[in-house]
């Protein structure tokens, strides 16, 4: 229940972010983080190399809102999606994805009066959240490989980097559904 708890207060701040237009209010929110963050002991040099991983999709996508609006949108909408991605970073420090998969299943359990199996939603959410390092690592070694052959990085070599990539993902997704059939889940 504590992991419900703490799901649905993170789920409720992203969602109250995402609705503020005062920097005021941004900037308690960013105090707020850091309060987290504090409290959870996360280490400043991770955060902060998380922060300049996603920082070019944040700064892209408030160039989008800066042509397509204006400046304050695009301004309040880069201070939301940092202060959303800084308190994501510092959520997967206080739930193990073991707990937040219980704490999903717990949310979902209405669904089951509509004969939606929960425990289903919360396997294929996991299975989702461990496949992100996978890909993030085999991403990297498709491009070092790439690279130690003497190619740049460049849109013209993509169909070298996404063949190898689609193909280890499909690998992956077929190993993971055999391992599933073998175990027997499947009802």
């Amino acid at each position: 229940m504590k992991n419900l708890l703490i799901l649905l207060l993170f789920l409720g701040y992203t969602f109250i972010v995402f609705f503020t237009s005062n920097y005021y209010i941004l900037g308690a929110y960013c105090l707020i983080n850091i309060f987290v963050m504090i409290l959870v002991h996360v280490k400043v040099k991770p955060a902060l190399r998380y922060t300049a991983g996603i920082l070019p999709f944040i700064i892209f996508a408030a160039a989008i809102n800066f042509f397509l609006e204006d400046t304050n949108t695009a301004l309040l909408f880069f201070i939301r999606l940092l202060v959303v991605c800084n308190v994501t970073h510092s959520f997967k420090y206080i739930l193990s994805t073991t707990q937040l998969a219980n704490a999903i299943e717990t949310l979902f359990y209405p669904l089951k009066l509509f004969r939606v199996n929960p425990k289903d939603i919360s396997l294929m959410i996991c299975i989702c959240i461990a496949f992100i390092p996978v890909l993030s690592r085999e991403l990297e070694q498709i491009k070092q490989g790439l690279q130690a052959k003497g190619m740049e990085m460049r849109i013209k070599n993509v169909k070298y980097v996404l063949k190898p990539f689609l193909y280890g993902v499909f690998k992956r997704t077929d190993e993971i559904s055999d391992a599933l059939r073998a175990k027997a889940y499947m009802e």
